[in-house]
This record gives C-alpha cells, sequence and structure tokens, in this order.
C-alpha cells in the first residue's frame, strides 16, 4: 500500500456505479466481504484501490517495469545480510498482503522462474481482479486465500524473504504488527533470511514507522529504513543476523539484475537508507493500538499538526 494520504495522479471523471473514482477512468468495482474494491485506469497504470481510495494498493503499467513505489524496494530486502561474494538472489519468497500482486511481479521480471514465491491474500475478489487487471498469473506466484497470521502459523516451509504489506486501509491488521508475530516470520526465514514491512506515513510524522521498527527489533538483531522517495512510504527491514550499514551498501553495489540495480541506485541516492533509530513501544498480542494511532496521525495530517 502507498503511503497514508497519497492521492492518485489523473483527473476527475464521473461514473455510473456505487462511486467514481478519485482519479482516471473507473474499470471495476465491487463490495467485497473485506473492502471496497476500485480498479481505475490512469494513463498506462492499472491501479487498485480500496476502501475510500486514498491510496494505492497495487499498480501494472505495460510499459514500465518500476512502479516508483514501494513494491519496488521490497526486492533490496535479501540484500540487508552481511557482506557477500555475488548479488544475493532470494529462491523462496512469501508475501502477505499479495493485493493485485505487483510486489510478485517486481520479484519475478528481476529473477525469473528462479524466484518460488507465495502469496497471501485475504480477500478472494481481491485476488480475481488481479488476475483480471494486473496480470498476476504471469508473476509465477503461488496463491493463498487466507489470513496472514493464520497462514504463517501453519505454514511449514521457510523462505529467504518474507513480505508484509496487508493493510485494510488505513490500518494493519493489529496482530500483523506485534512482537509475537514478528518471531512467526523470524521462524519462517533461512538463515540470513529478512522480513520487511510497508510502512506507510505523512511527510513528517514517522510514528507508525517507529512503532514497527521498534517492534520488529524486540526480534531481529539488525532492523534497517529505506524511505520511497516518490511516496509516503517506509520500508523497514529486519535481518536475522547482524548487518552493517556498509555490509547493506556493499552488497547493494553487487546488483547486477538491471530492475534490482535501478532500485539500488535508487535506495542508495535518496532513500536515506539508516539502521533504525527506533526503541519505544513494542507491541504485543495483548497490546498493539495500532489502530489508535493511525487514526492520530491521519488527524495530524489533517489538521496540519506537524510533527
Amino acid at each position: 500500500m502507498l503511503g497514508i494520504a497519497v492521492l492518485a495522479g489523473g483527473v476527475f471523471v464521473h461514473s455510473i456505479g456505487i462511486k467514481p473514482p478519485q482519479a482516471g477512468r473507473l474499470l471495476y468495482e465491487k463490495e467485497s466481504p473485506y473492502s471496497y474494491v476500485q480498479v481505475v485506469q490512469d494513463g498506462s497504470r492499472t491501479e487498485l484501490v480500496l476502501n475510500e481510495g486514498e491510496a494505492i494498493h497495487s499498480i501494472y503499467d505495460p510499459n514500465q517495469a518500476t512502479t516508483g513505489g514501494p513494491w519496488d524496494y521490497m526486492l533490496l530486502a535479501g540484500f540487508f545480510r552481511p557482506a557477500q561474494a555475488a548479488e544475493p538472489k532470494p529462491a523462496e519468497v512469501a508475501i502477505i498482503g499479495l493485493a493485485g500482486g505487483t510486489s510478485a511481479r517486481q520479484f519475478h521480471l528481476a529473477y525469473g522462474d528462479s524466484v518460488d514465491q507465495v502469496g497471501v491474500e485475504i480477500d478472494p475478489d481481491i485476488l480475481a481482479a488481479g488476475y483480471r487487471y494486473f496480470h498476476l498469473g504471469e508473476s509465477g506466484v503461488h496463491p493463498v486465500v487466507q489470513d496472514g497470521r493464520y497462514w504463517l502459523a501453519t505454514d511449514r516451509h521457510h523462505y529467504d524473504v518474507v513480505v508484509m504489506d496487508a493493510y485494510r486501509q488505513p490500518y494493519i491488521p493489529f496482530h500483523l504488527t506485534t512482537r509475537e508475530f514478528f518471531q512467526q516470520a523470524k521462524d519462517h526465514l533461512n538463515p540470513g533470511g529478512v522480513a520487511v514491512v510497508n510502512a506507510g506515513r505523512t511527510k513528517t510524522d514517522y510514528r507508525l514507522v517507529a512503532a514497527v521498527a521498534s517492534t520488529m527489533a524486540a526480534v531481529f538483531p539488525s532492523v534497517y529504513l529505506v524511505d520511497v522517495p516518490s511516496y509516503s512510504n517506509t520500508l523497514v527491514y529486519g535481518s536475522t543476523e547482524p548487518v552493517t550499514s556498509a555490509d547493506i551498501q556493499h552488497n547493494l553495489a553487487l546488483a547486477e539484475e538491471p530492475l534490482v540495480k535501478q532500485v539500488a541506485a535508487s535506495a542508495l541516492q535518496d532513500g536515506n537508507l539508516r539502521p533504525s533509530p527506533y526503541h519505544g513501544q513494542v507491541f504485543t498480542d495483548d497490546l498493539a493500538p495500532v489502530e489508535r494511532l493511525i487514526d492520530q496521525i491521519i488527524l495530524g495530517f489533517i489538521t496540519n499538526q506537524p510533527r
């Protein structure tokens, strides 16, 4: 999902249906059991927007490999490990919050069939839209219709990368933000594996990023941040092994796959790559006030109260 208060670019149009899109041309809409789903065409880009339409959850553009969004930077998760001799290439990837499959498509564009992917999506209507409008069938991902926490608790496989991008806009389900959940994710990672979380923010309000990073730091020995240059999102990477900024910069310089090399250069130049400075409240299954926190961020944005 793109940032908490990001609006898609384009022109406003009228549409016959449940409601017109905020931007672009409406291709599809449906009230699913979990969300109000819209698929919108904006230029050459097909976009998945949910509920109030304030964020984009998937992008497909046949003319552009990169999206400029957080999905590109999920490709870099495998680089957050001790210095390697060659470009680290993930063999197995799990995506919790598959949506229309943009992150799966990015991994497939970069590494082809050499990467085995499983994608978990709770909403079958979103998954159906992914196949119909976002070329999900070309991504090589194995889809699972299930709650991400339940799937993780019952899955027995191990992965090089676990991506967590599950939003019920504008909220992250609380049970996907806790120390217990991140421990489950870590237990499913191979040695040297990395978990990455897409956290929304505003230009100045990093409270959700801080909460996620603080909680991940209770589980992972190293936690790093990369800001998405064009959007209000920060990627939070949790490494199963201690790593340094020098290790990561060394690994990113090894990137040879053209798409990964482009994203790596962007992260180094514009992503403010840094170790997490956050050591605040650790969310647990007993106390994870993530909805209240996101409400406070939204209220601060609306009322123009800087942080």
